[in-house]
């Protein structure tokens, strides 16, 4: 693992959400009650957990403990896989080259090493757990219970694995499947009422722009051969070929449905609904399909291709089938290709953390940073430094206007901040001047967070790019910036 992004370990970096949102949140509001604010529609336990450990070393250490740990739950898969509870999906032999597919997965550049992506990995554990044989012993059970309990509070994929956990009990009718689902079930309910609380604010609905073409596009091309040949094997690709490859690679997968054990069907069903879930409400700009269609390696093809591959070891050794064996043959063969072109994903580019984290450490009480984060654009983790009283800060952000938005004389900047925190007031700053306080009393609060809307006013600010700041002021004397947005003043 270490040997395909070997930069995580070496030059240790947060990237995207782990910079921007889940240490931060973590180091200003406190790590337990960061824990209890759902992020995207839903809560997300594992990251906020790991960035609630990641404060127990400096800063300069923290992305290298977070990638450490995110590595180890990317392994873990493995030792399962391995185990005798594992033994349903096949030979010792069989799941030995399981384990070896899913360790050179070709298409998972950004679930490789990343703690913000880990709950991808969780997912695959908790459905090998779920589905494996019941533990014989206390600590096999500790970390069964464990694992579901932080499996089901991370995430939406609680509510697409239930159903099928319950579907294996009412087939092999063992006990500590239901025991699992009922934790499973608890968890489904306390994501939906999350979702269903901050389905207005948290994860607007966004244009799709779904066709047949962009879904060939995205099954064949990102699924099917992004497993074969690699990232980029699909591009270029004639439509007749997404089209062979498309009808070939389903007809396997329906025919494992068929004949596979239950436990393989069950697994390939969950992987499948994951790239369902996504493509009706994935979190990317819009157009959605579109933008999805030219992205290889992200998260959402991470399951749906590694079920693609396992279903071809399957299909090579699992079934008498000799058309069956002979294509899947030829399918694994052909991956090696794609796993020697991606075996060493691109490094991280760097953007000098470790002289951010030097400054930070040498920074007095109140200092303000804003520390560039991989994949670079507009991630940046937006950090204070904690004043000696001041054991939380306030947490917030901008959401409209979009960055370099036109502008003639004003105008409506509205955000969110966290409704727990006591505030005193806002501050609007016009490049760092001009304040203009806004009474915190007038916001309307939806679930954990309060909303604010205010009219700036620009037409005294000469022609170009001007920065809105918006600074929040806790009622114990502490303060914070919480989000800041560029616009273009024009004439």
């Amino acid at each position: 693992m270490v040997s395909r992004r070997p930069d995580a370990i070496f030059h240790p970096q947060f990237f995207a959400d782990d910079g921007s949102l889940w240490y931060p949140q973590a180091y200003m509001l406190g790590w337990f009650r960061a824990l209890f604010h759902p992020q995207t529609g839903y809560f997300q336990t594992l990251p906020r957990l790991t960035a609630a450990l990641a404060l127990l070393v400096p800063l300069r250490y923290a992305p290298l403990l977070e990638n450490v740990i995110a590595i180890g739950l990317q392994v873990l898969p493995v030792n399962i896989l391995l185990s005798e509870r594992c033994r349903g999906y096949g030979s010792l032999e069989l799941r030995a080259v399981l384990a070896a597919i899913y360790i050179a997965l070709p298409n998972s550049y950004e679930v490789d090493a990343s703690m913000v992506n880990a709950q991808w990995h969780v997912a695959l554990i908790a459905c090998l757990i779920l589905f494996g044989t019941k533990p014989r012993t206390l600590a096999w059970r500790i970390f069964d219970f464990s694992l579901a309990l932080v499996f089901g509070l991370t995430g939406p994929f609680v509510i697409l694995l239930l159903p099928l956990g319950l579907i294996f009990w009412y087939v092999r009718r063992e006990r500590w499947t239901l025991v699992l689902s009922t934790v499973l079930a608890v968890c489904a309910v306390v994501q939906a009422g999350a979702i269903w609380m901050t389905s207005s604010s948290a994860r607007p609905q966004m244009h799709l722009a779904p066709s047949a073409s962009l879904f060939l596009q995205i099954l064949a091309g990102h699924v099917y051969l992004g497993a074969l040949l690699g990232m980029h094997g699909f591009e270029g690709q004639r439509l007749i070929v997404l089209i062979t490859v498309a009808i070939s690679a389903t007809a396997l997968i329906i025919y494992c449905l068929w004949k596979a054990p239950l436990e393989w069907k069950l697994l390939v069903v969950f992987c499948f609904l994951t790239l369902a879930a996504a493509l009706k409400n994935p979190t990317v700009a819009p157009p959605q399909w579109p933008n999805l269609a030219k992205s290889p390696g992200i998260r959402y093809w991470f399951l749906p291709t590694l079920a693609f591959a396992w279903v071809l070891v399957w299909g090579a050794v699992g079934t008498r089938q000799r058309f069956v064996r002979a294509v899947s043959a030829l399918g694994l063969i052909t991956m090696c290709y794609g796993i020697v072109q991606d075996w060493r994903y691109p490094a991280f580019p760097n953007f000098g953390f470790r002289n951010y984290a030097r400054r930070f450490a040498a920074a007095p009480a109140g200092a303000m940073f804003s520390i560039p984060v991989p994949p670079g654009g507009d991630w940046m983790m937006r950090i204070t430094k904690h004043a000696p009283h001041c054991k939380t800060l306030p947490q917030g952000g901008i959401e409209q206007p979009p960055p370099d938005y036109a502008v003639a004389k004003s105008v409506w900047v509205t955000g969110w901040v966290f409704q727990d925190q006591q505030l005193r007031e806002l501050t609007i700053y016009i490049d760092r001047g001009h304040p203009q306080p806004i009474p915190i009393a007038a916001h309307a609060a939806v679930a954990h967070i309060q909303k604010w809307t205010v009219m700036v006013d620009l037409s005294g600010q000469s022609p170009g790019r001007h920065e809105i700041e918006v600074r929040a002021s806790c009622a114990n004397g502490c303060a914070a910036d919480i989000g800041t947005q560029v616009v273009n003043v024009v004439r």
